[in-house]
This record gives C-alpha cells, structure tokens and sequence, in this order.
C-alpha cells in the first residue's frame, strides 16, 4: 500500500459500512467520476501512517468516517480532515454502520429543521438505517414522532426502536393520529418516496416543511403547485452540504456518539460478512432480507 500523501493518512480497517447508495454506484444509477473505482464510503479503523502536515492524528489513533469513496478495502489512504476521532467504548463495527447514517439524522434534525419539544414529526422508513436512527433521535428531542410501516409485519419492528407512535400506511391511520396529536405535521422526514409519500405530503399542516432523503419505493410525483398553495417547505440536500467545515464535522461527531451512549437508538444490531463475500452483502441489502446493519470486514490471514 502506497504511503500517505501530504495531508493524508493510511488506515489498516477493522471494519466497512454498507449503505444501499453503495448499490446504486454499482449498478451505474450513480456515475462514478474515474473508473476503475473502489466502491465505499464509510468505515472505520487504526491509523498505521501518517503523511507530512498532519498534527492531529497519530499512529495508533482509532478513526472512522462517513463519506470518503474507497471503503472496500483493507487498507486505505484518507485525508485528515475526514478522519473522525473514535470514543473508546465504541467497537470500530458499530462506528462503521454508525457514522453516515446517523450524521445524516443529525444534519436532518439539527440543520433542516431542528426539531422542537412538542413538535409533530413523521418519519417514513423509520426501520431502515437513517430512520431507524433519526426516529427515536427526534422523539428524544422531545417530538410526537410517528412512523408509517409498510405493513401489520413491520409495526413490531419500529415499535422496538422505541417510538410510541407507529401506523401502518395506506389505511387512514397516519391522518388520524396526526389530527389526534395536533393541527398537522411539522415536518414529514421522507425516506420511502412513493409507497408512503402522498399520506404523509397530505398530513402536514400549512408552512411545514418536506424533507426529502430517500426514494426506496420509487420517485413520487410531486405537484409543485399544491405545495406551494400550502407554503410548504420542501427541502433535498446531502449529508455533507450540513458537515461544510472539520469543526461541525466532530461537533456532530460528538452529538451522535453520546446520543448512542445514552442508549437514544436502543439495541443495534450489525451483521458481518468477510470483505471477500460482498456480493453476498450487497444481496442481503438489497433483499432487505436483514434488520441488523451490514458491515464487512478484512478476511482473516
């Protein structure tokens, strides 16, 4: 393996995130910008060198991050200044199915809209990896969060994460919880897209704000027009464009490792797989055949 660069350090992984954008850059839905290419953007692991103008960060450090393409690997070369400083009581697996998923709750409920006590919040795709976060997160905040399911099957699993209000979509139950909790829904964080997108659009009240995250289901056709009949807000935005400098980066950082230290996410499960069977994982994923998070490691010698 090459030796850091100016500016860069070199990781030995002890573990890597599977997100499902992993599966669209496979497939070609995402471009990749040079090819060949090295798919992954989040993991977690030991600083074995360090390049010249880095201070910050020592051999030996345990770091992780959330968004650096060139995840799959045992080892790799990542720039300082996304290297994200681990807390010692956070296993380098659970840093890897951590970090992206729950800074991009934090960037949805701290720079969207930061949620208030009170509140109403629906989450779509609250069992998934950034709902099954940002759901208890805002409920935590103090927020009326209720989540639509797919399914009388999937109610067990978002009540698990701990939400008091969970409803099953396309029955009418999202629309009367929401009047039951209040005059409307604060902000809808949509996930999901299609299956769940008109109930929740029709349950927020007049001036909230739309978030649009995830289209799991399928793009939803959106009537720009009636939106903005009801001054609704309607937001896209990556995770990065709410991480702009390194000192929002590890204050949000911070903000995610204590949530998860305070328990705010319950019991997460991960689920391994060597790095040689990621085929496999991107299966699994993409079968949504697992409620745990996917994480791959290095084989062993």
């Amino acid at each position: 393996m090459a030796e850091p660069g100016t500016g860069q350090v070199r990781i030995r992984q002890q573990a890597i995130g599977v997100n499902f954008v992993d599966t669209y850059f496979r497939s070609g839905a995402f471009p990749l910008p040079t090819l060949p290419a090295v798919l992954g953007g989040e993991g977690a692991g030991v600083v074995d060198a360090v390049g010249a103008g880095v201070d910050s960060i020592s051999v030996g450090d345990r770091v992780g991050y959330y968004f650096s393409p060139g995840a799959y690997a045992e080892t790799r070369l990542l720039s300082a200044t996304d290297a994200i400083p681990l807390p010692h009581d956070l296993g380098s697996e659970e840093a890897a199915s951590l970090l992206a998923n729950g800074l991009t709750a934090w960037g949805r409920l701290h720079r969207v809209h930061a949620v208030k006590p009170g509140e109403i919040v629906v989450v779509t795709g609250a069992t998934g990896g950034v709902g099954s976060l940002l759901a208890p997160w805002a409920q935590h905040l103090g927020a009326i969060v209720i989540t639509p399911v797919a399914s009388d099957e999937r109610v067990g699993a978002a009540q698990a994460l701990g939400v008091k209000h969970v409803v099953v979509a396309g029955t009418g139950q999202l629309a009367k919880e929401v009047s039951a909790a209040g005059a409307g829904a604060d902000v809808v964080y949509d996930l999901v897209g299609r299956a769940t997108f008109y109930d929740a659009v029709a349950a927020l009240r007049v001036g909230g704000t739309l978030d649009l995250i995830g289209t799991a289901s399928g793009v939803p056709d959106i009537d720009a027009s009636a939106l903005e009949r009801r001054r609704i807000r309607v937001t896209r935005s990556s995770t990065g464009d709410h991480l702009p400098d390194r000192a929002t980066l590890l204050q949000a950082s911070e903000d995610l490792f204590r949530a998860w230290r305070e328990g705010i996410f319950g019991t997460r499960l991960t689920r391994t797989y060597p790095l040689s069977k990621v085929v496999q994982a991107h299966q699994a994923l993409e079968a949504g055949i697992s409620e745990a998070a996917i994480v791959l490691v290095p084989d062993k010698a």
